[in-house]
């Protein structure tokens, strides 16, 4: 058990950590948006979609299922079966999503290359998870997003007219760099196992699939709940302009989830330690109250600012009416957050599957019709509805799995 002082080292590292990278992402939107305007910046988040559906495909083996199985053997076991997939993940995430036209066929090489690379880092950066080294995983995270930003800075300020190849350069050489760094870190902070604790990589492979489907099923349909949208309206009469206008508009959403986002590994890495309920419970009832104090003062502070300010920023209109139907998404999420990672913890993976499916299916319902008749602020009343409905869906299923009454999590 790690002590008091401990735990609030780790807290407050993890919070700053996710505070500079809210900085640097931030930079960055605001480099591309002002730079490539909004059709750019729709162009960049359609693209970095796919990355998202190659890395969310790698990690049903190599992603955050090497937390559950440290329990049973050496994390160092997983490597080889890991980047083994990661491969495979490239490109059959980056083939089916280009096939069905959900992703940008034109960038296919590039999502492959960069969605392989983004995928290892992940990985990387859970196995060093595992093994407790909160420290280096989240120092990973915010070197690729500082490289990124000091990469495209230089690339935007040389270059006579700035276009979307030169943020996917930086984005490409940024990851390289974390990609390097991560491979050190592994390489210095995971013990490798003695000879008789090794195991092959085919029964690994398989430990890791039992434990990662049902977690990174959830995982999947969490990602193209929330990032659907993107594509949806780039396809739409409004073009990638519109896909723009949303993508600056939920990055807000994202920076509002700071705080849970921050405490979230926390809570799944001491739920999946802790073997006393009362303690467990505890834990996660404080980091729940933490998180949606926080989000909640970010929403309040996002609303009060007015279109003309958000224009001036970003170079833009349209953005606060959107931020207004995220609104409900902004607080539905933060508390999705903590208690998905409750019951990751605690092996209930299915339900974050089942609540998932069910935002999923709930989005491109609301999706086909409110986008149809209310464009960019359609879905964003899509994307609240999604989340509400998967908001209720976890608070159940915590109830049931720690067979506690919902009044518990707040009291």
């Amino acid at each position: 058990m790690m002590s008091a002082s401990q735990t609030r080292t780790e807290d407050r590292h993890a919070l700053i950590s996710r505070i500079l990278l809210l900085v640097f992402t931030t930079s960055i939107i605001l480099l591309n948006s002002r730079t490539l305007g909004a059709s750019g910046q729709g162009e960049i988040a359609w693209i970095q979609l796919g990355i998202l559906v190659v890395t969310g495909l790698s990690g049903f083996l190599a992603g955050g299922t090497v937390v559950f199985l440290q329990k049973e053997m050496s994390v160092w076991n997983t490597l080889v079966p890991g980047h083994i997939w990661l491969a495979c993940s490239a490109l059959i995430g980056t083939g089916i999503g280009t096939a069905l036209s959900f992703l940008p066929t034109s960038y296919f090489a590039i999502i492959a290359a960069t969605g392989w690379m983004q995928g290892a880092i992940i990985f990387h950066s859970q196995v060093l998870l595992a093994e407790q080294k909160i420290k280096s995983h989240n120092a990973l995270q915010v070197l690729q997003a500082g490289a990124l930003l000091m990469i495209l800075g230089v690339l935007f300020s040389t270059t006579a007219v700035p276009d979307v190849a030169d943020f996917l350069n930086a984005l490409a050489a940024s990851l390289f760099i974390a990609l390097v760094a991560s491979v050190v870190l592994v390489l210095r902070q995971v013990p490798r196992p003695a000879e008789a604790d090794r195991v092959a990589p085919l029964p690994v492979a398989q430990r890791l699939w039992a434990f990662g489907r049902s977690a990174q099923t959830g995982a999947v349909l969490q990602m193209l709940t929330n990032r659907a949208n993107l594509s949806l309206l780039a396809q739409a009469p409004a073009g990638v302009a519109a896909s723009g206008i949303y993508s600056i508009a939920f990055y807000g959403l994202e920076a509002m989830w700071l705080i849970p986002r921050a405490l979230a590994p926390l809570v799944y890495t001491r739920t999946a330690a802790e073997t006393g309920r009362n303690e467990r419970l505890a834990h996660t009832r404080k980091q729940l109250q933490r998180a949606l104090i926080g989000t909640a003062a970010s929403l309040a502070a996002a609303l009060f600012i007015p279109e003309n300010i958000y224009s001036w920023v970003f170079g833009f209109d349209g953005i606060r009416p959107v931020l207004v139907g995220l609104s409900p998404a902004a607080i539905a999420g933060a508390f999705s957050s903590i208690i998905a990672h409750h019951l990751s913890g605690i092996g209930q993976h299915r339900w974050n599957a089942w609540t998932s499916a069910a935002g999923l299916i709930s989005l491109l319902g609301l999706a086909a019709v409110l986008i149809a008749e209310s464009g960019v602020v359609g879905a964003a009343y899509a994307a609240s509805g999604a989340a509400i409905i998967q908001a209720v869906g976890l608070l159940i299923g915590w109830s049931k799995c720690e067979s506690t009454p919902i009044r518990n999590l707040f009291f």
